[in-house]
């Protein structure tokens, strides 16, 4: 099928379907790009999983530059409302508040790691041009907006180190980890080649003498001490 032949094809159909197929793409995309990484995900490959034609799939995204970036639009536009609703939501202390933002940070790498991954993990491919998404790209700064959530808790003197900044970074370090740890531990739980391949390192994130849910306990309950002292 030529070129032109595969844009009439997508424009002849309706804005519903042609939604319903980009979501498919951004959702497969997401996927291939935690499994392969940057250098081994292609275009090629991820019209194969869809089976697209490669050409049809260039209707919807012209690299995998672009599509890495409107898949991180979609999770970090989901991942920032779940915040608004949050922040909406909270009554009590600007600290108790942190404590459910950086709680909610760990539930929504539970629920869809791929996505996280996109936001957190995955390097961006390389292009020689900018396209449509990045054009329109509005930054995300998760670090900006858990720095001004700090500051107001640090303003209001229920967190006494005053660095807002430097808070930032340690927190985020350690709940960055405690995600890769959870996920570890859940690979272990739920993928039982993991548990006969003795020479992988995950293998011993299964060992542990607790669940997952008495880990995060455990460390949210510690570094809201620490944010106390």
């Amino acid at each position: 099928m030529s070129n032109n032949s595969s844009k009439k094809q997508t424009r002849s159909r309706s804005p519903e379907k042609k939604a319903a197929q980009f979501e498919q793409i951004l959702e497969a995309g997401k996927d291939l790009f935690l499994e392969k990484g940057k250098d081994g995900f292609s275009l090629r490959g991820l019209a194969k999983i869809l089976g697209m034609n490669q050409n049809n799939l260039y209707n919807y995204v012209e690299s995998k530059r672009e599509l890495w970036i409107a898949i991180r639009n979609k999770f970090y536009a989901q991942y920032r409302e779940q915040t608004r609703e949050i922040i909406k939501e909270h009554k009590g202390s600007t600290k108790d508040l942190l404590m459910k933002i950086f709680n909610n940070f760990l539930v929504f790498a539970e629920d869809d790691f791929a996505a996280f991954a996109m936001m957190h993990l995955r390097d961006s491919p390389p292009s020689n041009k900018i396209g449509p998404f990045e054009k329109e790209y509005r930054e995300f700064n998760y670090l900006i907006g858990t720095a001004k959530v700090i500051q107001e808790a640090i303003e209001k003197e229920e967190i006494n180190y005053p660095n807002a900044g430097m808070l930032t970074f340690f927190t985020y370090s350690l709940i960055l980890g405690a995600a890769m740890v959870e996920r570890h531990m859940r690979k272990v739980e739920q993928d039982p080649k993991y548990k006969e391949d003795y020479a992988s390192e995950i293998l011993q994130f299964g060992k542990a003498d607790f669940s997952r849910e008495e880990f995060r306990n455990f460390l949210l309950e510690n570094l809201e001490k620490l944010l106390k002292s």
